[in-house]
């Protein structure tokens, strides 16, 4: 049985060592196939320039959507308290049925007491139940320029936010989660600067630059808790898919494994797609189910620390998250904290998911026509010379990897 075993593995191995000189010989094959080509293959720069530039302002276009509705709108959706408006009409004089009745009839309340009249309260449409009604909103405030309303404060803090998270990280030498800690310090850190984001984006227009609308130190106190829950819950959405992958044992998933599963075993290769789909199923949960009611809580707090003599651009209601608390006492902030979210009743919460998934089809719909736009600019330019081009930088690619890995 031995000898037959030593047959098995020797003609294994060298059907192996075989497969891996023909995988190297075609590599190296495909890698001087655009360079043997002759000049009527050959690609120049400048016919490249407009799937570059499509693909340059595709990101801009998603990047905007991202920003004026994730952001912007979204926060003035996460403030904005429902209002009615009230129609008051007076009753109608009493009247007779006789033809001769007076008109006029003596009154059936004394002279002092006010007459009766109707009042009709009409529940008044958010302004951000709608994304076109919203940016025209911002339009008329601020013009086109209004629906990127705080971008420069935004630029500003997060250059800070990932200039102090590396800085940190890199000099503590901290891992995967050691970066999540840090990632939450430097958010503590600059708390009072989003907090300025914030008020930028929904608040009127004013005069002072964003350096001078810092609220003082003092008052700054509630935000501490929804910061440090708001980071946690950011950092979480993005650990807890991951420990998922790993717990499922993805990592150690090879495209042998999958090519053996969907040729012999369909249940395990079910069970597979299944384990894959738990990554993405948990990003989704996390992020609705915690970080959602984070950022809710933290910009409701934040527009509640406002100063008075600024305006938001669409209605708030500070009492329903104040009410009868005291901001500056002692343990005050764990009441707001918790008031805050439970102020945002379920009609706003619906829309403000409605609004994320407007969001994203959105920008799945801009990717879709700018993916078709790009392959017929390809097509035009000629789709056998791209083609040739990229299957020869591909290949060298691989040779380069494989180089690496053996001089590691």
């Amino acid at each position: 049985m031995s000898g037959i075993h030593g047959q098995v593995l020797g003609h294994l191995a060298k059907r192996g060592y075989e497969a891996v000189q023909e995988h190297m010989s075609q590599l190296q094959h495909d890698a001087t196939l655009y360079d043997q080509a002759g000049p009527e293959m050959e690609v120049q720069p400048w016919e490249m320039l407009p799937v570059v530039v499509t693909g340059f302002l595709t990101l801009l276009l998603i990047a905007a959507i991202k920003y004026t509705v994730g952001e912007v709108v979204a926060s003035l959706a996460m403030i904005e308290s429902p209002t009615t408006t009230a129609i008051v009409q007076g009753k109608p004089p009493a009247y007779a049925d006789e033809p001769d009745a007076p008109v006029e009839k003596e009154p059936l309340m004394p002279s002092e007491a006010e007459a009766d009249v109707e009042v009709t309260l009409i529940n008044n449409k958010p302004v951000t139940s709608s994304i076109r009604a919203s940016v025209r909103h911002l339009t008329s405030i601020g013009g086109f320029r209004g629906r990127f309303r705080g971008a420069a404060v935004s630029v500003v803090y997060h250059f800070a936010h990932s200039l102090l998270t590396n800085f940190l990280s890199g000099l503590l030498g901290m891992g995967l989660f050691g970066s999540a800690v840090m990632y939450i310090v430097a958010s503590l850190g600059l708390a009072r600067l989003h907090m300025v984001w914030t008020h930028t984006m929904i608040t009127q227009p004013v005069a002072q630059p964003f350096y001078r609308r810092f609220v003082p130190r003092k008052q700054c106190k509630a935000i501490l808790l929804p910061s440090l829950v708001f980071a946690m819950a950011q950092q979480a959405t993005l650990i807890l898919p991951l420990i998922v992958a790993v717990a499922l044992g993805l990592p150690d998933i090879d495209h042998s494994q999958v090519t053996h599963a969907a040729k012999h075993d369909c249940s395990k290769l079910v069970w597979m797609a299944l384990r894959f789909l738990a990554v993405p199923a948990t990003g989704l949960f996390v992020a609705f189910a915690i970080l959602l009611p984070a950022t809710v809580t933290l910009t409701r707090i934040e527009a509640l620390l406002l100063p008075e003599d600024q305006d938001t651009i669409v209605p708030f209601d500070r009492s329903a998250i104040v009410g009868n608390v005291d901001i500056t006492a002692k343990g005050s902030s764990r009441a707001i904290f918790i008031q805050a979210w439970r102020s945002f009743d379920s009609s706003a919460r619906w829309r403000l998911i409605k609004l994320y998934v407007k969001m994203a089809a959105m920008q799945i719909g801009v990717i879709f026509v700018s993916v078709h736009l790009m392959i017929a600019e390809i097509y035009v330019i000629g789709g056998e010379r791209l083609g040739l081009l990229i299957k020869s930088a591909l290949a060298q690619m691989q040779l380069a990897a494989i180089e690496a890995n053996g001089e590691n």
